[in-house]
């Protein structure tokens, strides 16, 4: 998919919507929009990735410390795994771009 078909580009900043509610357990999280009813359930890595979302990061920063988080990993696959987790969370309105791109 062409990026400019895409609701999130390695480009963007993200941060966490919030009108969301967020709830830390022990080996995750929940968010849950209160308005949809939409709920969601994000794993360790997932919170991680949620958290990184803080308005300086674009998703391509998010990518690269992933990549020297687990180099294992081919690189393709990082950022192909880490652009549909964002592309989720962007769809259900849990992050939104940040207006203050700082990078």
């Amino acid at each position: 998919m062409p990026d400019e078909a895409k609701i999130v580009t390695k480009e963007d900043c993200l941060i966490p919507n919030p009108e969301m509610v967020f709830r830390k357990e022990e080996e995750g999280a929940f968010l849950f929009d209160p308005h949809t009813g939409n709920l969601k359930y994000l794993n360790a890595n997932g919170v991680t990735l949620y958290e990184l979302c803080d308005g300086r990061r674009t998703v391509g920063d998010i990518i690269k410390l992933l990549r020297e988080f687990y180099p294992e990993i081919a690189v393709d696959k990082v950022a192909a795994d880490t652009g549909f987790f964002f592309e989720g969370l962007a769809a259900m309105n849990f992050v939104t771009k940040s207006e203050n791109h700082a990078s």
